[in-house]
């Protein structure tokens, strides 16, 4: 068996679904039946097969080629099996995904693991706004599950996050872990303004430090945290490029805040951080 390859065959002029394109729900499918099934594009039901060339059966391993900004809800409620997009894979990519793996060899948009609870979502480039974050009618944002970002992250990344671990290796935007409930975050690059705004748990790790932080988060002075080296060293086996986690030094700069919302969050600094 090959993977199940859609590839986009033309410029798209607005927003299409892709939510029904999961190996959940394409479970059982042959080509045909998959050439057959009609997506939600420019307020109408079109045939897949007016805007991507179909090959491949596997339906376990779903990969997109030449993926536009354009798409929506890659991913969505997944609970098995692989995607890969190459391009940009839009917004709301692996909303309510509670198991397997997406890698997006590119950019993302806005939401990135809304909802999720579980699985695996690695991004290769830059993402936009509110990762990991609750919908404006939403408690809770991302409840488990990891996510690794390899470029720049947006505002309000893990926005009322309830539980797993979001990666940015490189920088990220404003209000950072805002109203986060539990989990954990970890900036390696610089971070914006307002860091942990209304966070009530849960860990942000910073590995540069801010030039500003909330005077609602209390300095509890430089620590040697050991659970920090072990945790480290849990980082380093998700992939090479994280590798260089296990020599991370387990001191850091601890803040507990936002003391507005009952202080039992915590923001770390590494103490190697400039």
């Amino acid at each position: 068996m090959s993977p199940l390859i859609l590839t986009l065959k033309k410029r798209l002029v607005t927003r299409v679904d892709l939510s029904s394109l999961t190996p959940d729900r394409l479970n059982g499918l042959n080509v045909n039946a998959i050439k057959a099934l009609k997506l939600d594009y420019s307020g109408k039901q079109i045939a897949i097969t007016e805007l991507f060339d179909v090959t491949g059966d596997d339906t376990d391993s779903i990969h997109f080629r030449r993926s536009s900004r354009a798409f929506t809800k890659i991913g969505y409620a997944m609970t098995k099996g692989s995607i890969e997009v190459r391009g940009h894979a839009g917004d709301y990519l692996g909303q309510k995904m509670s198991g397997g793996r997406i890698n997006a060899r590119g950019e993302a948009g806005n939401w990135l693991a809304n909802k999720m609870s579980g699985g695996r979502i690695d991004i290769s480039g830059n993402v936009a706004d509110f990762a990991g974050a609750a919908l404006p009618d939403e408690t809770q944002g991302m409840s488990d599950g990891i996510v690794t970002i390899r470029g720049n992250a947006g505002d309000r990344i893990g926005d009322r996050m309830r539980r797993g671990l979001i990666i940015v290796l490189g920088n990220a935007g404003d209000f950072t872990g805002s109203r986060m409930i539990a989990g954990t975050i970890i900036i390696l690059g610089k971070s914006g303004h307002q860091t942990g705004y209304g966070m009530k748990r849960g860990t942000i790790i910073l590995g540069k430090k801010p030039q500003k932080l909330l005077a609602t988060f209390n300095s509890c002075g430089k620590l040697k945290m050991e659970f920090l080296r072990v945790f480290y060293k849990q980082i380093a086996n998700i992939g090479r490029r994280f590798a260089h986690f296990k020599d991370f030094s387990p001191e850091v700069h601890r803040y507990a805040g936002d003391s507005s919302a009952g202080g039992k969050g915590e923001i770390l600094i590494m103490l190697h951080a400039t």
